[in-house]
């Protein structure tokens, strides 16, 4: 009987860690997770769908916090990827999009955003 338990135990915490992982919440390290970037973002969206002419107070600090996480290639293309999947779905104005990294003055983050770039070619 306790061997059941432990099996029933097991089998849980690798559902609940592929549920997670299907869900961003788990990422492979030293990517940063689309949900990480949408949710850095947020702060930015007045801006970003064109309701607002400047970024509003959180979303330059918000946008620093995600450019200190970029620190490889990797990185790079994971927010490219990311960019150019939801900025369709979000209403994204791409100029606003291109404009943010140096409202911001970030560097790192400086990935074009349209839905024709080839992010496997980001550095």
């Amino acid at each position: 009987m306790a061997g059941n338990g432990l099996l029933k135990s097991v089998f849980f915490v690798g559902f609940v860690v592929a549920v997670m992982s299907a869900w961003g919440v788990v990422t492979s390290e030293g990517a940063i997770s689309c949900n990480q970037v949408v949710s850095a973002l947020t702060p930015c969206a007045g801006y970003l769908i064109g309701n607002a002419a400047t970024p509003a107070a959180a979303c330059c600090p918000a946008v620093k916090g995600l450019d200190a996480k970029v620190k490889a290639t990797p990185d790079r293309q994971a927010v490219c990827n990311c960019l150019k999947n939801q900025a369709k779905s979000f209403g994204v104005k791409l100029g606003k999009a291109a404009n943010l990294p140096g409202l911001c003055k970030v560097t790192d983050l400086n990935v074009p955003v349209s839905p024709n770039v080839d992010c496997s070619k980001i550095h």
